[in-house]
């Protein structure tokens, strides 16, 4: 199985600048845009991609196990949509915070190279194989 690290990094980057930019300047668009970013890469429709491509950034495929940057994205559009939802519904604070909270993650992934959404669907498929052998 392959990965793209140069998207895994493209995702980490965007999220890294844009979200404390967007809770620095109330822009609660810029979370909902990039809620639909993350969320669309589970779709046909992977905008994420797309705009990696259309800024000319080439895919860097390495032979690695694409299942737990998957849910890592998964868990990070998952608290983006809950940020969204939160600034919907004017709690600015809890909604700013959780997509803070995303952007300290991806930072910590791109400058330390420690996935928490990696290390956590690892562990559950080790508690997965610990109850059920398999």
């Amino acid at each position: 199985m392959r990965t793209d690290r140069n998207q895994l990094r493209f995702n980490q980057v965007l999220l890294t600048l844009l979200l404390p930019l967007a809770a620095l300047l109330d822009l609660p668009l810029l979370v909902y845009l990039l809620f639909l970013l993350m969320a669309s890469q589970h779709t046909p429709w992977d905008l994420m991609v797309a705009l990696k491509r259309a800024l000319g950034i080439p895919a860097r495929l390495v032979e690695e196990d694409p299942r737990p940057h998957r849910f890592a994205r998964t868990l990070g559009a998952v608290f983006l949509g809950l940020a969204s939802l939160f600034l919907l519904l004017g709690l600015k604070g809890v909604g700013y915070a959780l997509a803070l909270l995303v952007a300290f993650l991806a930072f910590i992934n791109l400058a330390f190279g420690f996935c928490l959404g990696c290390f956590l669907y690892l562990h559950l498929r080790y508690a997965r194989a610990l109850f059920t052998g398999k």
